[in-house]
């Protein structure tokens, strides 16, 4: 029997998270410091936010790997679906109140 590779089992992922997270992750803080100027509060502002949402990206991806793929796509679908019978449904037992 042959052992299969990693590679082809594993997920592809950038710095510990979702290569598309990891770009919006990145083009956020560029455009703070690009938009907001070039200053010393502002790339402080940028490392702080890039670090703490990065930290906690990778710790949610630490346990799912596609977690971005599964939160955007339950983002889809409805918090509540009314329920609806079918047409030769049967009615429903009807019990006497006084037994």
């Amino acid at each position: 029997m042959q052992a299969i590779h990693p590679s082809l089992y594993r997920p592809i992922l950038f710095a510990g998270v979702e290569p598309a997270v990891a770009i919006a992750e990145a083009s956020i803080v560029l455009a703070l410091v690009i938009v907001a100027g070039l200053h010393v509060a502002t790339i402080v502002l940028a490392t702080v936010y890039a670090t703490a949402v990065h930290a906690a990206a990778a710790l949610v991806t630490r346990d799912d790997p596609c977690i971005a793929v599964v939160y955007l796509r339950s983002l889809s679908g409805r918090d509540y679906y009314p329920p609806h019978a079918r047409l030769a449904a049967p009615s429903p037992r009807v019990r006497p109140a006084i037994p």
